[in-house]
């Protein structure tokens, strides 16, 4: 094994986190954030436009390499992904900012 690789799975890794018992970033904590997802398409570009309900959108985009490749639901889901990859760091920041604030009013 290399040694820059980590040594569990993504799917070991993710096993252990969903049985962790502090406040954390969830995937369905995220996706409860969302109030609509869109779609716009310019060639074989596909771009996912994600509003959350308090307003603030994340885009995603995807492309092949070779426009023969293009699938627009393969495109969806890549730049959905992307968009939806975005989240984490601003619902894991916003988590923080919360925990901190609970933790100076001694709660």
């Amino acid at each position: 094994m290399n040694a820059t690789t980590p040594s569990l799975s993504l799917l070991e890794a993710q096993a252990l986190a969903s049985n962790m018992a502090h406040p954390r970033v969830t995937k369905e904590h995220i996706e409860a954030q969302i109030m609509t997802v869109d779609y716009i398409y310019e060639g074989q570009l596909t771009i996912c436009i994600i509003s959350m309900k308090n307003g603030f959108r994340l885009v995603g985009k995807s492309a092949p390499a070779d426009p023969a490749n293009f699938n627009a639901e393969v495109g969806q889901r890549y730049a959905y992904e992307d968009a939806f990859r975005q989240a984490w760091p601003l619902e894991g920041y916003l988590l923080c900012t919360v925990l901190q604030t609970q933790k100076e009013a001694g709660q």
